[in-house]
């Protein structure tokens, strides 16, 4: 009786760890040069980063996060330079502080997961935008590869959300 149990018992087990593997939030990786996604677009930003003052620190996701700090009132709109400064270091360590999270100035996983709570879906299926704390929001797309973009500069440029290049107009 008791082999019995326990084969029972672990055969619910395994059976527990396959639901858990197969429920699983995509997997992205800065490997891929880009904020990237699949499935559902809620949990993309959940496993992206970490960008720094002395990690990734000139990049379009750099020029992603200022506008993020700028939209929430934490940064100046002339700051959005792509460049992960000391400016931005101090306005991403007030930005965690206010949310509880870790107040360190690095843009990890964590952070960008609790700014992906003010995302919104925009007028239909691939576009978003980070609705921020005052009247300011901020537009991105999801292309079919699960790439995101965003939009930025004079001409709203839209340019993909690379960890590797800054190519917005603003970057320069």
């Amino acid at each position: 009786m008791f082999l019995r149990i326990r084969a029972v018992a672990m055969a619910v087990v395994a059976m527990l760890g396959t639901l858990a593997i197969s429920a699983a939030p995509a997997s992205a990786s800065v490997s891929q040069g880009y904020v990237a996604g699949s499935g559902t677009w809620t949990d993309d930003w959940g496993d992206e980063g970490p960008i720094s003052a002395s990690t990734r620190r000139y990049n379009n996701v750099v020029a992603m996060w200022q506008m993020i700090l700028w939209a929430d009132g934490y940064l100046a709109r002339s700051g959005v330079d792509c460049r992960f400064g000391s400016a931005t270091t101090a306005a991403t360590k007030k930005w965690q502080s206010a949310r509880g999270l870790v107040s360190d100035g690095v843009v990890g996983p964590r952070t960008l997961a609790k700014a992906a709570t003010r995302l919104g879906v925009w007028e239909g299926e691939g576009w978003f935008y980070y609705d921020g704390a005052g009247t300011e929001i901020i537009h991105f797309g999801r292309l079919p590869n699960g790439r995101w973009d965003m939009s930025l500069g004079p001409d709203l440029e839209s340019r993909p959300l690379s960890y590797t290049s800054a190519t917005f107009s603003i970057c320069s």
